[in-house]
């Protein structure tokens, strides 16, 4: 069994070269956080052997000095099966991410980086542009802020160049998400403009609600 575990656009052309070596039955696999793009290029590579798989864990660190033992234990692994995927293949698959530790979802690769574009992609895209924003506009920020930069932009101290590639290989739906978020913030603005206080309440509510379900997964 492999699992390719590198950047995901490194991904196609480590297939290409591990294809003519695999083993009959060797299976493959990998820990990316983009699946259509990654799905779409190995797939014909490696063909049924290959099953997609993101498991959503890990922190702004990297390298072997942040490996941690319980890095999987609890976390979600998605995996993206499709009509090609092998059942025997799937089924191993399956059976490493479970002793990882990882609770399994399966959900198609476009389904999966619409969801993730949303709930990990922007979430870091607005964390890198929160802590940029702040660093041009407030000199002294650094014995302004608090427990409330340190949480909105802890994400932002994720690796430039791996991130990069995430952004760039799930483009769309996160250009999708940025529009979707810019539409609210534009509404805030309106409200904060027009002094609602209706409007400003509501969508704090709201989001402090979305953020509570969070808390009792």
């Amino acid at each position: 069994m492999i699992v390719l575990c590198t950047p995901v656009e490194t991904m196609a052309e480590l297939a290409a070269a591990l294809a003519p070596h695999l083993a009959p039955d060797a299976v493959v696999t990998d820990a990316g956080s983009v699946k259509g793009s990654v799905v779409a290029a190995c797939e014909p590579l490696l063909g049924p052997r290959f099953v997609g798989a993101h498991p959503i864990a890990g922190s702004d660190r990297n390298g072997f000095a942040a490996a941690t033992a319980d890095l999987y234990q609890g976390a979600t692994c998605v995996l993206t099966p499709t009509a090609r995927t092998s059942p025997a293949a799937l089924a191993r698959t399956r059976e490493l991410w479970s002793a990882a530790g990882c609770r399994l979802v399966e959900l198609p690769p476009q389904t999966h980086d619409a969801a993730l574009a949303r709930t990990s992609h922007l979430p870091h895209t607005v964390a890198s542009a929160l802590a940029a924003l702040i660093e041009r506009h407030v000199p002294e920020w650094p014995v302004l802020a608090g427990g409330g930069y340190r949480d909105t932009t802890r994400v932002a101290l994720g690796h430039a160049d791996l991130w990069t590639g995430i952004l760039l290989a799930n483009r769309r739906e996160i250009a999708t998400s940025v529009a979707e978020l810019t539409e609210i913030l534009q509404n805030i603005r309106a409200a904060l403009e027009a002094g609602d206080a209706d409007a400003i309440h509501a969508l704090l509510a709201e989001g402090r609600s979305a953020r509570q379900k969070f808390d009792v997964l």
